[in-house]
């Protein structure tokens, strides 16, 4: 019996991946959506992730452009949207819910005013004065319906472990490979 035919109430490393998977996804869209809202209100697009690099490199990293220092800012904030969706895999497995994108965009909200209220006041109270709010609760509604395809994930890994691997054929010496 493969790990991935076990029983779905059992918690696996597929779970996280697939949670993984869904949050950096999501995190990289809300980090497109924030750079757009950027453009719109005429600031430059590295604002968030410079803002999320202040967190490491103080008050001179937040600027209006790019800096050696923005990646840093935009690792910081798929880690940790990837690690938050590592979380939602777990708790939600495989189970398939009618209104499972609705209580992602309810977790993504909760998520939004635990971070932005507890969270990043503690740790960089750059984030909470200067990130754009609006914005930032739409981008976390928007990543929590991406987390609700964390079900349909876990689901293709387990097929794609499930599967056998092919049958090679045995190269005997003096034979050609094909």
């Amino acid at each position: 019996m493969y790990a991935a035919n076990a029983s779905r109430t059992r918690l696996s490393l597929r779970h996280a991946l697939a949670g993984l998977q869904a949050g950096v996804l999501g995190a990289l869209v809300m980090l497109g959506w924030l750079m757009i809202g950027a453009v719109i209100d005429r600031r430059s697009v590295w604002v968030v992730p410079n803002l999320f690099a202040s967190t490491f490199y103080g008050a001179n990293a937040y600027r209006n452009e790019f800096l050696r220092s923005s990646w840093v800012g935009v690792a910081l904030f798929v880690a940790v949207y990837g690690a938050l969706g590592i979380l939602w895999g777990c708790i939600w497995r495989e189970q398939q819910r009618p209104r499972l994108v609705l209580y992602g965009a309810f977790f993504g909200i909760v998520i939004y005013y635990l971070l932005f209220h507890f969270v990043w006041r503690r740790i960089n109270g750059l984030i909470v004065l200067y990130a754009p709010e609006q914005q930032l609760a739409l981008g976390h509604i928007v990543w929590g319906m991406i987390l609700a395809k964390s079900p349909k994930y876990a689901r293709r890994i387990a097929n794609a472990v499930s599967r056998p691997a092919a049958q090679e054929d045995e190269v005997r010496s003096g034979e050609v490979i094909k």
